[in-house]
C-alpha cells in the first residue's frame, strides 16, 4: 500500500508559541469561560446521552483544546521540570487553578457526574518519546457523550524554552463518532538520519454497539517553520469492543504494527478473530507486509477484504484473471457485504511440500435470508493457502478441490496447529 502524502490542513498545526503574559492571562480567563459555557450544554434526549453534537459545542470544543494547550505550554514553560510524572501533577494543579473541569482528587473519569457532559477534562498524559530527549508529547483527553475525545500535542525544546511542534485533534465533527476515544500514540526513534513518524489511533465513540471503527495515521512532523505535518497513510479498520484492551500498538524505527479483535467475516460461526496491520515506513510510504494473519483461514478473510490491487501482491497462480474474478465476487466492500452467505466446511492441513506449508479450505456458498443462491453460483469453492516464511498466499481459487490433500479438517482444528 503506497498511498500519495498529502499535506494535512484541518488537524495537524504547527504553531510555535511564545506568549505576552497579559494574553497568558486572558487564555486563562478564557479556559474558566469556555469550560463553564460548555458544561450548560443539555446532551439529554429523553433521559439518554444524544449522539448529536450541538453547533455551540461544536463552536466551543476546539476553543477548550486551543486554551488547555496553551496553558499546558505555559505550565511547561514556568516548572523547570523535565520529569513527565512530576510534569503531569504540575499541570493538572495548574490546570485545575485556570478553570479546567478535572475530576475529583483520587475519582476516575468513569465515576465522575459530568462524564455524559461536554468540557470535562478526565487527565493529561505526560510522556518523553524513546530516544527523543528534545520532546515531550501531551494528551488531552476530553469527556463527550458515549465516550472522548483526545487531542495529541508534541512540544520541543529549543535552547531553555518548549515550543508546540504539532497537534493531532479532531475538530467540527457533528455527532459523538467524530471524536477521538480509546486514543493511543507512538513515536518512532530516529532512523540513521535523524528522521522520524507518528502513528496514532483510535476509536470512535459511540453509546451502543460492540463493533466500530478503528482509525490510524502516519504522520511525518513538519519540516520547518509555517509548515505543515505531512500525512503518509490514513485508516479505518472494524474492531471488536468486547475486550478489556481494544488493540495493540507498536512501533520501531522503520514500521509499525496495530493488532486488535474483528469480526472473522467469512463465517459468522467463528464471530471474532485476530486481525493484523503490519506496515513498513521507508521515507514517505507506507507498505503494508506479512504477516497479514495468524491462520490460513484468516489470511482468506483478510485478503477477499482487500481491494484488488493490494489483494493481488498476495496470490501465486498462474490464473490470476480467474482469481481476480472470484475475489472481486467475495469482496465484502465498505457498505455492506455479499448476497449470500459463507461459511468453512473444512481447513484441511496437507502433506508437507519442501519449506511451504500448505492448506486447502472449503468454502461453502449459501442463500441470503429466503433468496436462493445465484444459479451461476458453485455452492462450494475450494481455496489453497500457502505460507512462505510469515507470508501466506493463494495458490488457487477454483470450484474443484485439487487433489492430494485430503481430509476435512475444521476451521479451529487448523488454528489450534498453529499454536
Amino acid at each position: 500500500m503506497n498511498p500519495s502524502a498529502r499535506l494535512v490542513s484541518s488537524l495537524f498545526l504547527f504553531l510555535p508559541v511564545l506568549v505576552p503574559a497579559a494574553s497568558l492571562r486572558a487564555q486563562q480567563r478564557d479556559l474558566r469561560s469556555i469550560t463553564e459555557r460548555l458544561e450548560k450544554i443539555d446532551t439529554g434526549v429523553g433521559g439518554y446521552p444524544s449522539t448529536n453534537i450541538p453547533p455551540l459545542a461544536q463552536q466551543l470544543l476546539p476553543q477548550l483544546k486551543s486554551a488547555l494547550r496553551e496553558s499546558i505550554l505555559q505550565s511547561l514553560n514556568s516548572h523547570n521540570v523535565l520529569d513527565p510524572v512530576i510534569l503531569h501533577d504540575l499541570i493538572l494543579a495548574d490546570l485545575r487553578t485556570q478553570g479546567a473541569a478535572l475530576p475529583d482528587s483520587g475519582q476516575n473519569f468513569a465515576d465522575n457526574a459530568n462524564f455524559e457532559r461536554f468540557g470535562s477534562l478526565e487527565d493529561v498524559q505526560v510522556q518523553q518519546p524513546t530516544r527523543h530527549p528534545d520532546l515531550l508529547a501531551v494528551v488531552i483527553r476530553l469527556g463527550i457523550p458515549c465516550g472522548s475525545d483526545s487531542s495529541l500535542n508534541i512540544y520541543r525544546r529549543l535552547g531553555a524554552r518548549w515550543e508546540l511542534l504539532m497537534v493531532k485533534e479532531s475538530n467540527d465533527y457533528t455527532d459523538v463518532s467524530g471524536g477521538q476515544g480509546s486514543f493511543e500514540f507512538a513515536v518512532s526513534p530516529p532512523d540513521e538520519d535523524g528522521n522520524w513518524f507518528v502513528v496514532t489511533a483510535n476509536v470512535n465513540p459511540w453509546c451502543s454497539s460492540n463493533w466500530q471503527m478503528l482509525r490510524y495515521q502516519v504522520l511525518r512532523p513538519p519540516s520547518g517553520p509555517g509548515d505543515q505535518p505531512l500525512e503518509i497513510l490514513t485508516e479505518k479498520t472494524g474492531i471488536y469492543m468486547g475486550n478489556d484492551k481494544l488493540y495493540t500498538l507498536t512501533i520501531q524505527k522503520n514500521g509499525f504494527a496495530i493488532t486488535n479483535e474483528d469480526s472473522q467475516s467469512l463465517d459468522s460461526g467463528i464471530l471474532i478473530r485476530t486481525h493484523i496491520h503490519k506496515y513498513r515506513v521507508e521515507a514517505n510510504s507506507v507498505t503494508r507486509i506479512p504477516p497479514l494473519a495468524l491462520a490460513p483461514e484468516d489470511f482468506l478473510d483478510e485478503w477477499i477484504g482487500l481491494k484488488w490491487e493490494e489483494a493481488s501482491r498476495w496470490v501465486l497462480s498462474s490464473d490470476i484473471s480467474g482469481v481476480q474474478e472470484w475475489q472481486v465476487l467475495l469482496h465484502r466492500g465498505e457498505e455492506g457485504g455479499r448476497e449470500f452467505y459463507t461459511e468453512f466446511d473444512f481447513v484441511q492441513p496437507c502433506p508437507a511440500s519442501g519449506h511451504d506449508l500448505r492448506w486447502q479450505i472449503g468454502l461453502n456458498l449459501e442463500g441470503s435470508g429466503e433468496a436462493q443462491l445465484p444459479e451461476d453460483l458453485p455452492d462450494e469453492l475450494f481455496i489453497t493457502v500457502v505460507k512462505q516464511g510469515a507470508a501466506y498466499y493463494l495458490e488457487s481459487l477454483t470450484t474443484h478441490r485439487a487433489p492430494g490433500c485430503p481430509g476435512n479438517a475444521q476451521a479451529q482444528g487448523a488454528r489450534d496447529l498453529l499454536r
